[in-house]
């Protein structure tokens, strides 16, 4: 009987985890206003737009912005408004309820959304980082020296 016990406490402990990870986990969501290609079609980055995640303070984005915005819980509400370029009167609105699952980042096309696309829900940009030095073989510093000698010059 302990042992039966001891197996479903470790279950119920197990059940409580998972739940807690997949309702507690962070994601950045990456909203991204650029011009994009896709299936031979171009969408063209909107002027102006006003972007809200779950109630949050707006974000407002202009052509060529992309802005990240941190959610938790796998799923989020997200209101888009097109503005006019004067950024005062709001030309179209749309509210999406979107659920990313187990999935830690994401993309979002406004031009994609605005246009009705289905699929607007992108794979997040991939960061490579950026060296302000060439890279040079290790060999290469120290050829022709023999051992102990240092060449300054």
């Amino acid at each position: 009987m302990r042992v039966l016990q001891r197996i479903v406490a470790l279950c119920l402990v197990a059940l409580l985890s998972v739940w807690l990870f997949y309702y507690g986990r962070e994601h950045k969501i990456f909203i991204d206003n650029k011009t994009i290609q896709v299936e031979d079609k171009s969408f063209r980055a909107l002027k102006l737009v006003r972007v809200t995640v779950n109630d949050a303070p707006p974000v407002e984005m202009t052509q060529r912005e992309r802005d990240v915005v941190k959610v938790l819980g796998p799923s989020f509400k997200l209101k888009v408004e097109v503005m006019d370029e004067f950024g005062e009167e709001v030309e179209k609105e749309m509210e999406r309820e979107l659920n990313i699952g187990f999935k830690k980042n994401v993309m979002l096309s406004i031009p994609l959304m605005a246009s009705d696309w289905d699929d607007y829900i992108l794979p997040p940009p991939v960061i490579q980082p950026i060296s302000s030095e060439p890279e040079i073989p290790a060999g290469d510093i120290f050829e022709g020296l023999a051992p102990g000698e240092i060449d300054v010059k």
